[in-house]
């Protein structure tokens, strides 16, 4: 027998092997997992085939054809079933329910077609074929219920693929979208191989690929187990090979040493070769303790090496945060890289309770129950956690006494977060946070450098999370804030227009009074009618400007755009307050140009700006103090300018001047009790809506300029008409 034909016959007993491996690390893995259970099934079904397979290549020519012809048709009857358990184990794998009576059509399809290939209907005869190499081995020849079996298994194959590649692109985690990929690329083969095979019986195809397409899907499906946890078995597997090693060594050392002892002692009495056996077991049994961790971590080297690459992520991590306001996003990101990089079974994270003494938990990675759970202020915990800098284990929370004080609250507590660390999140030598780490996966302690990475990694994240969560509560009270400023602007409006009909009644009522009077303006009755006119038209004023403002806020202030002459405008605004002038000594100047345009503007708000501005200046400028009004027409824009010869304003106070409810610091309560706070505010919106800009320029003690400005023109046109 040629060499290729023994690699050829002995090709399906190796794939055979390879399969019963998987199969038995299925078996020793959670059998309460449908999931788990199928994919055992599917094992088992190619195991099976591939053993019918190396029976059909040994058996024997030219006189083994009724044998080869029993292999070959148990070798067909499994094809379906190995398509069919495929499907069904990418729906248990994604988590997705297949439509009404498909899967149990595939299986009772499977039952059905097996009977006809095990009855003689699939396979119409068997002969030898001269195969690569001028080697004969036997081809079976189908019928056409053989062709159309054969052509029904692709349908489960490619709605397990598809199922599979869905899952791939939706999900979001790297391991899973590797793990589906090593899946989804030995299926392809699979069907690569089952095709070759397919053609191969219809005498297409010089060979059949079917074999080494399974050895293909077996070896990317244990990539799939060992390197991205397809069925979490990497654990059982490497204490598997671990034991198994270390068993080797056992039997290597024991043997050597039991040799050269026996060796040495030969001429000795039955006693002394006794002796000689016991110390050869006493230096095993020395050498075993140092030895077995050793191995272990070799073994951890091998097969979870990508765990220092989650490590790295974890330096990393706690690099990449320190800008992260989002408090949910870190603590997340903090508990899941944990629990992964150091292969636990859960991790948590505690942090102070926003409008409550105590922690809670705010984030948690494969707990369920926690998110309840609370600790108080006074906790032993928490107490032993802020005077000490070290991570408290769980043999440390047995052993400390004031951590015996627990309440059962808490006892209970430490119970559901399976807690095995505690690791203090200090910043500013504050507890900040408490990271709770479970137990490993492989029930080992943790070691000096595991504590030692997380106690860096936690240092680093401490001030990222405690800025978050700062950053947050800032959030929350600025929300608080905002939400007070709507209730103060929905009572603003709620007032000023509870004001507007009693301010009519009465201003209606001294309008009467006045005409009754026999010389209007005379006496103390008439004095006092005029005091009452000057209060009910300054409250009105005032009510205006609240409405304006209100309306300023909700964004609901229209402008009533009218056709307006601007000289006539200016003259009428500042004659109506040339009295108020004279009352205080003052001079109130307007000085136009020759010309001035016609403007379509809202005639009552762009006269509510210079009534603004010109009380302004009169409030905060002295008697015998002066006032100018003036405009320049400048190209595209008509510029209006009130300059006061007034007390002046702070350099540090001009970017705060148009601020709701400014007042300037130096006015030492002069005129303070005569102005809202608001007028400069609301000068400011008008003018912007207008489409112009407002800006002031004062020395302190010399007096001010305010500047606002109105565009002409197509400039103002695109204004009115947006």
């Amino acid at each position: 027998m040629t060499i290729y034909a023994s690699f050829y016959e002995l090709l399906p007993l190796l794939s055979f092997i390879f399969n019963i491996f998987l199969l038995s690390l299925v078996l020793r893995s959670d059998w309460n997992a449908q999931r788990n259970r199928v994919f055992a099934l599917l094992l088992f079904t190619m195991a099976l085939w591939c053993l019918t397979i190396f029976g059909v290549r040994t058996s024997p020519h030219p006189d083994g054809v009724e044998l080869a012809m029993i292999w070959e048709k148990t070798a067909i009857a499994m094809v379906l079933g190995i398509s069919v358990l495929y499907y069904h184990f990418s729906l248990l794998y994604v988590r997705r329910k297949a439509p009404a009576a498909l899967l149990p059509t595939f299986y009772l399809a499977w039952v059905l077609f097996a009977g006809l290939s095990m009855g003689g209907q699939v396979i119409s005869h068997i002969e030898e074929v001269t195969l690569l190499g001028g080697y004969v081995g036997w081809a079976a020849r189908l019928t056409s219920a053989g062709t159309l079996y054969l052509a029904l298994g692709y349908v489960p194959a490619v709605l397990g693929m598809y199922n599979l590649i869905q899952y791939h692109r939706q999900t979001r985690s790297p391991e899973e979208k590797n793990r589906i990929l090593y899946i989804v690329v030995g299926a392809s083969l699979s069907l690569v191989g089952a095709t070759s095979d397919f053609l191969f019986g219809h005498g297409i195809l010089f060979y059949p690929f079917g074999i080494m397409a399974n050895l293909y899907f077996v070896t990317l499906t244990a990539v799939a187990i060992l390197k991205y946890q397809l069925l979490e078995l990497r654990v059982v597997l490497r204490n598997g090979l671990t034991y198994t090693l270390l068993g080797i060594f056992i039997v290597g050392v024991y043997g050597v040493v039991f040799v050269l002892f026996n060796f040495t002692f030969r001429s000795q009495s039955e006693s002394a070769r006794l002796i000689s056996v016991i110390s050869a077991a006493a230096v095993v049994a020395i050498a075993l303790q140092p030895v077995l961790n050793q191995l272990q971590q070799w073994a951890d080297r091998w097969f979870f090496r990508e765990r220092y690459d989650h490590l790295q992520a974890l330096e990393e991590f706690s690099q990449d945060t320190k800008d992260i306001t989002d408090l949910k996003s870190i603590s997340d990101s903090l508990t899941a890289l944990v629990r992964r990089a150091m292969l636990a079974n859960s991790s948590a994270l505690l942090l102070p309770a926003p409008n409550s003494p105590g922690f809670y938990v705010a984030s948690t990675n494969n707990l369920s129950g926690a998110e309840a759970l609370t600790f108080l202020e006074d906790s032993p915990i928490l107490t032993w956690l802020r005077d000490n800098d070290g991570i408290l284990t769980r043999r440390n929370l047995e052993a400390v006494t004031r951590i015996r004080a627990l309440t059962a609250t808490e006892q209970l507590a430490v119970e559901i977060l399976d807690t095995d660390l505690l690791i203090p999140l200090k910043s500013k030598g504050h507890l900040t946070g408490v990271l709770v780490v479970g137990p490993k996966l492989t029930d080992e302690d943790y070691s000096a450098s595991d504590i030692t990475l997380l106690s860096a990694v936690v240092n680093q994240t401490a001030t990222a999370i405690e800025n978050a969560r700062l950053y947050g509560q800032e959030s929350e009270r600025l929300a608080q804030l905002e939400e007070m400023e709507k209730l103060k602007q929905t009572l603003l409006l709620t007032v000023a227009h509870e004001l507007k009909t009693p301010l009519t009644v009465i201003k209606a009522g001294t309008e009467m009074l006045a005409l009754q009077e026999d010389t209007p303006g005379s006496g103390p009755r008439g004095r006092l009618i005029r005091s009452i006119n000057r209060g009910v038209e300054r409250l009105e004023r005032l009510v205006d400007e609240s409405l304006d403002y209100a309306r300023m806020q909700d964004a609901n202030l229209e402008l009533e755009l009218q056709s307006t002459d601007m000289r006539e405008l200016y003259q009428e605004t500042v004659a109506l307050l040339t009295p108020v002038a004279r009352s205080k000594r003052q001079t109130l100047n307007l000085e136009l140009p020759d010309v001035l345009p016609t403007l379509v503007i809202d005639r009552r708000r762009w006269e509510r700006v210079l009534l603004n501005l010109i009380s302004n200046a009169n409030r905060y400028t002295g008697p015998e103090g002066n006032i100018c009004v003036s405009i320049e027409l400048e190209p595209g824009y008509l510029v209006t300018r009130v300059t006061d010869t007034g007390q002046g304003i702070p350099q540090e106070d001009l970017e705060r001047v148009f601020n709701v409810y400014y007042r300037n610091s130096t006015a030492n309560g002069r005129g303070a009790g005569k102005s809202s706070g608001i007028g400069l505010s609301i000068a400011k919106y008008l003018v912007e809506l207008h489409g112009g800009k407002i800006w002031v320029e004062s020395t302190l003690g010399e007096g001010s300029t305010f500047y606002f400005t109105l565009p002409l023109g197509e400039a103002y046109e695109s204004i009115v008409n947006r």
